[in-house]
Parts: C-alpha cells; structure tokens; sequence
C-alpha cells in the first residue's frame, strides 16, 4: 500500500504541466490529467497530453482545459468535434467558437476550452507563447471544398477507421482505404425538413480516387462523384436530384504555387549606387596611401646616405653635330 501511494506521488509531481503558472492577474491551482471525450477517436486525431487547471483571481475563479496534438489538423478536427450545436463563431485567433459562458479554441497543434471566462486576445497569446511543444502548421485545404449552406457546427473531420466508424459509420473503412493517406470532411444538409450527410474525401493523386470512386458507389443508398482526387459521397440524400444538386458544387481546382523573387539589398538601385561610390572613395585612398608611401621611402633612401644621382636625367647634347 505503501509503494502504490509512493509511485502516485511520485507521478503526480512529475506530470508536466501545459499551462503556464499565471495569465496577467490570474493565479493557476494544480492542474490535473484530462481524459479525452472519446479516446479511440482523439487518440486517431494523434493527441498527445491533455491537462485541466483552475485559474483564480481573488474570488473570481475560471478553468483551462488543455489538449495538446501532434499537428494542426488533429486540433482542428477536435475542435469540429468537441464545440456545442449551438457554438457562435467569434473573432479571436485560429477556430474559436463560444457557448454560453465558455470558449472553445483550437490554435496550432492546442485546443483550449475555457470554462467560465472569454478569454482575452493578450491572454491568449501569452498562453500560446509559454505552452510547450506549440506547432503552427497549416490547416488541411479539404474543408474548403465543401458547400456552403451546411448545418452550423455539422461538420466533422476523418482521418481513420475509428472516426469514420463514428460519424459515417455506413461507408467501409476497406472503401475510404486510409492507408493511401486519405482524409475526409463530412457536413449535414437539410431539404425539405430532412437531412443529407455529404463526406468528401481526398487522396493523394487522380488515379488513387478514381479506383476509389468505384468503391464508393457500390455503397447501398450513396451517390458518389469524383473530381480529381476528391470523391464526394452524399449518404441517404433527400431524393436523388437533391444529392445531385449537392454534389454538383464539390468542384476541385488544382492550385500552382509559384516560388516569388525576394528582393534582397543588391536588387536596390539606391544600394548599387552606394556601394560603387564607396569603391570610389576605397580607391581613391588606396592610391594617395600608396603615394605617400612610396615618398617616404625615397625620403627615408635620401635621409639614409643615397645621392639620389642615379635618378637624374642624363642628357646627350647632340644639337649641333654631323
């Protein structure tokens, strides 16, 4: 009994902690290990830690709740699960959403949720700039694809077996075949009082969701549509022109980034000018230097005994003979 409340001690004082020890006036209490609100799935979205802690200043008290992910897109697609059906979007940095009295943020590779407090942007920077292991990656480009006109808060993000299992649960994992790195976005749609689930997912080339495509329309009330390495899945649509209509918008458009020149100091006129007029004065020091120098030295042969007659001119006279 002993040894076991030796070894929790011993675990408690060395959890690390996310969250720093103050934010502006607010105080943090000891924080406590999170369990995640679905682990098979947040542990596919590649969570890492996850940690509450109390923040109290005088008798006003609030709550961190932190969740560290490998990258960005974890984060992101915790977030999509995570927020209430009634979140509001608010303007305050990366996806952040409130309900009621609490914030929901996910920036970077962290999703913080606030419980009781709106946090301040300053503050959120603060916590941003102390947590440890903090990554700012980009976003994935999938959810960009997706039509508009979605249910708030409807959407949802795949990236394997078990959250698929979870939002789509009608489309085989053999089918979305994750190990050609796929990922997928899902949304909900309604027409006419009924609702439509449309699940876009993306492969790494044309060729890897044409196969895929085949797949996906042998999936029983689905239709399926491919655009270049999308392929678009609307599951038990209202009626089929209603899926089409649906569909129709999920367009991909292959974006080419071009690398731009960056100008440097020697792409600057003003610059070039500068550093030939410094050559000038470079120069022309070095050959007044260099007189000067090589007077003093015949100075210092004169001083030193030499005639110097052999620097004379040596005249012929030679006007006036045959």
């Amino acid at each position: 009994m002993r040894s076991l409340i030796l070894t929790l001690l011993l675990a408690s004082s060395a959890f690390p902690a996310l969250l720093p020890d103050t934010i502006g006036a607010w105080k943090r209490g000891d924080p406590t290990p999170t369990a995640a609100p679905d682990a098979k799935v947040w542990k596919e979205y590649g969570l890492q830690d996850a940690e509450t802690a109390p923040y109290a200043d005088g008798p006003t008290q609030f709550s961190i709740t932190a969740y560290r992910f490998a990258d960005a897109t974890g984060a992101m697609a915790a977030f999509d699960d995570i927020r209430p059906a009634d979140a509001r979007p608010v303007v305050l940095m990366g996806l952040s959403a409130e309900a009621g009295a609490d914030e929901f943020v996910a920036a970077g590779n962290y999703l913080l949720i606030f419980k009781g407090y709106k946090i301040k942007p300053e503050e959120l920077s603060h916590i941003l700039a102390t947590v440890p292991n903090y990554e700012h990656s980009p976003l994935p480009s999938l959810p960009g694809y997706m039509p508009p006109g979605a249910l708030p808060n409807s959407e949802r993000y795949i990236v394997g077996p078990d959250s698929l299992a979870r939002f789509a649960p009608s489309i085989p994992p053999s089918t979305a075949a994750f190990h050609f790195s796929a990922e997928g976005d899902l949304a909900t749609y309604e027409s006419k009082g009924k609702k439509t689930t449309l699940v876009v997912f993306s492969y790494p080339t044309m060729e890897m969701a044409r196969n895929r495509y085949q797949h996906f329309q042998e999936i029983p009330g689905a239709v399926a549509k491919r655009s270049g390495p999308l392929v678009a899945v609307a599951l038990n649509p209202v009626s089929p022109d209603d899926a089409e209509r649906l569909l129709s918008q999920v367009k991909y458009q292959a974006s080419i980034t071009i690398p731009e020149h960056v100008p440097t100091a020697k792409d600057n006129p003003v610059n070039l000018f500068w550093n030939i007029m410094i050559l000038c004065f470079v120069l022309a020091a070095f050959m007044v230097l260099s007189g000067l120098l090589v007077g003093g030295i015949r100075v210092l042969f004169r001083r030193g005994g030499a005639s110097g007659d052999g620097d004379n001119m040596i005249s012929l006279h030679l006007s006036g003979r045959q």
